[in-house]
């Protein structure tokens, strides 16, 4: 990838260490006014390339990112849980993940030791030293075995594409049903008892529940269209 990009390729294959990594790299690219360097493991992904280039676009002299303490292969967690900072350990102790270096950084970087650290460089020298945080795991997913009842029934709701005949014609049913209901009680010419107040109680309970079941049966329909569209967008980003 990076010879059909036009980048240089160094083959290298001694110590990982900055030291000696910025010493090969002197010796190759030392006309490069900027180097990034990655390291191309399980734990560095194509996807980080963008966070990546834009670290290393911070005006840092020296930047080092080194991987979280519980993935660093050459030491064992002490499980104290103490960062990773630039005068708390050497460059034999820690795996860099990326790093980045100016000109003027790399030959400072070059001119230390494997037992040297960063905090020894040049007071002139701008340094920046970070420890990565752990990569998320997978999102964890919840079964429908697991959701409620009602997010399963409102997936079943979808899955079923006929809302407005699950929920439409009960709706339309119950509003005609308390429609004709008060309109029988607005033309009762009667005296208005308790009789009457439970009928006028029961139009207005199922016109209610008609305008809900009509209007959760738009809502589940037009739903389900934008749902059934989504595959289709996609292939013809495709």
């Amino acid at each position: 990838m990076a010879q059909e990009s036009g980048g240089e390729v160094i083959h290298y294959s001694g110590s990982t260490d900055a030291p000696s990594i910025a010493k090969c790299l002197v010796e190759s690219t030392l006309e490069s006014e900027r180097t990034v360097v990655i390291g191309l493991d399980s734990d560095w992904k194509l996807s980080d390339m963008a966070r990546t280039v834009g670290l290393s676009r911070q005006g840092h002299d020296v930047f080092i990112a080194f991987k979280h303490r519980t993935k660093n292969r050459k030491t064992v967690d002490d499980g104290k849980g103490l960062p990773i900072e630039k005068d708390t350990y050497t460059y034999s102790e820690a795996d860099i993940q990326f790093a980045y270096c100016s000109k003027s950084g790399l030959l400072a970087v070059a001119e230390q030791s494997i037992d040297d650290a960063p905090v020894n460089l040049p007071k002139n020298v701008n340094l920046r030293v970070v420890e990565l945080d752990l990569p998320p795991g997978p999102a964890p997913r919840e079964s429908l075995a697991s959701a409620s009842r009602f997010a399963q029934f409102f997936y079943w709701m979808l899955e079923s594409r006929h809302p407005l005949i699950w929920f439409g014609v009960p709706g339309i049913v119950f509003f005609w049903v308390g429609f004709e209901m008060a309109n029988e009680l607005i033309s009762f010419q009667g005296p208005h008892d308790g009789v009457s107040l439970g009928v006028a109680l029961a139009a207005f309970a199922a016109t209610l529940v008609g305008v809900f079941s009509l209007t959760a049966s738009l809502i589940l329909y037009v739903l389900g269209k934008q749902v059934n569209r989504v595959p289709n967008r996609i292939a013809i980003k495709e």
